[in-house]
């Protein structure tokens, strides 16, 4: 009989890593951490729950991991799980798009019955549930070895490697489902949320502190995920995963560098921002709401919150897209799947600058490290909160 289990488990040096049964031990004991943790709810829950937006994707690189190049256990859970990741976004997305075609963060004018639907509405529910199938479709063509094949020309995959199909064939399609809902609706769902709600109802929920501890709960999850996401304990060791991250210490000229970019990609935002306003103003394009994203972010308007939101924001998002996407995928398709994690809350127009502030990010890496990037993405984010504080925008 074919042997089907996957071969032994080798660091990128050919020595040999622990055996799979550390990992196995761990994934039991980090399962049911989190499920006391979330069954004990306050602040051990809301840590627990942070995992979720890191975690899933960190046991579907390992799954890939320890699927090979051949046929074995390892390649029907890995396709079970990211099926389950595809099918969870698209929940998302149509929970999203049609809450906000129905209107459901107003006050109901019958708090006993169903939403009402205004003209035109299900017609948008319809088109948003297609675009999502759509999106499932076409990422799922990735699976043929032809089109990968095809791809491999453009960015720097290996069309014969299981890890890099199973990363290309996720990010492809959950970038494709979070912006399907502003392709169809023509504002991104979160922010029409917010603006429907009344103030009380938005003020309601966890406090401005507590919502920046979500954001360092967040990172803290962010950081080992990223490890695993590169093959930390399936196909390197610490110091392998760390470089292949990027994740090294920045001499100081790199981490000036990185201050002065982020600074000088401030001004040039700014100036940015006052054309495309004149363009999207002169086209009748839909503009994102600056009210709602300002009250969207509002628990981070104060000096600690920059600090937070520029350590949390630049480290976390650099390790995910610069650090462990951008080497496999390239700088413009990692890119793009940067800016479609913001189009739930972002109109096109601030869509457009989210897109430049990455582009940017993505040369810094490539030049020099994600260590890098991310100072220049944390040191972007810190001024402009800090620019909003000041000025009161």
């Amino acid at each position: 009989m074919e042997d089907l289990s996957p071969p032994t488990l080798t660091s990128i040096d050919g020595s040999k890593l622990p055996s799979r049964l550390p990992l196995g031990i761990g994934a039991i004991i980090l399962t049911v951490v989190l499920g006391v943790g979330i069954a004990i709810g306050g602040e051990v829950g809301q840590m627990a729950i942070a995992s979720l937006n890191a975690l899933p994707f960190a046991v579907l690189a390992v799954l890939a991991y320890l699927g090979g190049r051949r046929f074995n256990w390892a390649w029907v859970a890995t396709g079970l799980w990211m099926s389950l990741l595809i099918g969870g976004a698209a929940v998302v997305a149509l929970g999203f798009g049609f809450a906000t075609v129905a209107n459901i963060g107003a006050a109901p004018a019958n708090p006993a019955g169903p939403p009402q639907i205004a003209a035109g509405g299900w017609l948008r529910m319809g088109l948003i549930a297609l675009g999502t199938l759509a999106a499932i479709l076409a990422s799922a063509a990735l699976l043929l070895p032809q089109v990968r094949r095809r791809v491999a020309r453009a960015i720097p995959i290996d069309p014969d490697s299981f890890v890099h199909t199973v990363a290309l064939v996720s990010i492809v399609s959950i970038g494709m489902l979070c912006t399907i809902p502003l392709l169809v609706l023509g504002q991104p769902p979160l922010l029409a949320l917010v603006s429907q709600m009344s103030a009380g109802a938005a003020a309601q929920g966890r406090d401005s502190a507590g919502m920046l501890r979500d954001q360092v709960y967040s990172l803290v999850w962010t950081i080992p995920a990223a490890l695993l996401a590169v093959g930390y304990g399936t196909r390197r060791r610490l110091p392998e995963a760390l470089q292949r991250l990027g994740l090294v210490r920045p001499t100081w000229r790199q981490a000036l560098a990185g201050v002065a970019i982020a600074l000088l990609l401030v001004g040039a935002v700014q100036l940015l921002s006052v054309g495309i306003s004149w363009l999207w103003g002169l086209m009748g394009w839909p503009i994102t709401d600056d009210a709602a994203f300002g009250e969207l972010l509002s628990f981070a308007i104060s000096p600690v919150g920059a600090v937070v939101i520029g350590i949390t924001a630049g480290l976390g998002e650099e390790l995910a897209v610069r650090g462990a996407l951008q080497p496999r995928l390239g700088i413009l398709v990692s890119n793009l799947f940067f800016m479609s994690l913001h189009a739930l809350q972002y109109n096109w127009d601030a869509l457009l600058v989210v897109f430049i502030v990455g582009l940017v990010c993505g040369v810094v890496r490539k030049r020099s490290n994600t260590s890098t990037s991310a100072i220049v993405h944390g040191v972007y984010n810190f001024t402009l909160i800090m620019l909003s504080l000041v000025t009161g925008s």
